[in-house]
C-alpha cells in the first residue's frame, strides 16, 4: 500500500510539475510541488540504493548521475507536456487544423522523445563506471517498473471524468441498482 501512495504522488507531481506555474495556476503550489518532488526523489533514491544494495561510495555516485538525470528529463518533459498541449489545441474538434503547426510538433515530439532516450543512455554509461552488470540490469528493472506504475497512477488519478462515471463517485459505488 505504500507503494501506491509512492506511485500516486509521484505521477502527481510530475502531472503538477510539467505544468508551467504562471500559465496553470499553481504559482501558489510551486513550494510544496517542490517539496514532494523532493521527497519523491529522495524515497527513489533510498529504494533504489536498497534494492541495488549499493556501497557507501557507490550511492554517491549514483546520487550525481540521478541528479544530472533528474533534472534532464523534468525538463523534457516540461517541453512535451507543452508540445502536447499546443498539439491538443491544433486537433480541436470542429476546428480545422494548421497542417504546417501539426507537422512542427509533431517533429518536436520526435526530438523530445529521443532525447529523453538519450538520457536513459547516457545514465547507463555513466553507471558501467560504478555499477557491476547485475547492478545495472537491476537498476533497468527497477526504474521500468517505477515508470508503469507513475503511468497507471497517472491514468487512475481522482479527478479525471471517464465516460459514464459522474465527479466524485467510485465505478459501482453510490450507484442506485436497476430492478
Amino acid at each position: 500500500m505504500r507503494a501506491f501512495w509512492f506511485a500516486v504522488s509521484m505521477a502527481a507531481a510530475t502531472t503538477l510539475t510539467a505544468q508551467n506555474p504562471a500559465d496553470s495556476g499553481v504559482a501558489a503550489d510551486s513550494g510544496r510541488l517542490a517539496l514532494l518532488r523532493k521527497e519523491i526523489i529522495v524515497r527513489y533514491l533510498a529504494r533504489a540504493h536498497e534494492v541495488l544494495g549499493l556501497t557507501p561510495d557507490q550511492a554517491v555516485k549514483f546520487d550525481s548521475t540521478q541528479a544530472r538525470a533528474w533534472e534532464q528529463r523534468r525538463q523534457l518533459l516540461v517541453e512535451r507536456q507543452q508540445i502536447n498541449m499546443a498539439m491538443r489545441d491544433q486537433m480541436r474538434p470542429g476546428m480545422p487544423a494548421n497542417p504546417d503547426s501539426v507537422s512542427k510538433l509533431l517533429e518536436s515530439r520526435r526530438r523530445v522523445t529521443e532525447s529523453l532516450f538519450r538520457v536513459d543512455d547516457q545514465e547507463d554509461r555513466e553507471m558501467t563506471a560504478y555499477l557491476n552488470p547485475v547492478q545495472r540490469a537491476q537498476y533497468q528493472e527497477f526504474r521500468q517498473h517505477f515508470r508503469e506504475r507513475i503511468a497507471e497512477a497517472v491514468r487512475n488519478r481522482p479527478g479525471l471524468m471517464r465516460p459514464g462515471i459522474r465527479p466524485g463517485l467510485r465505478p459501482g459505488v453510490g450507484r442506485r441498482r436497476r430492478p
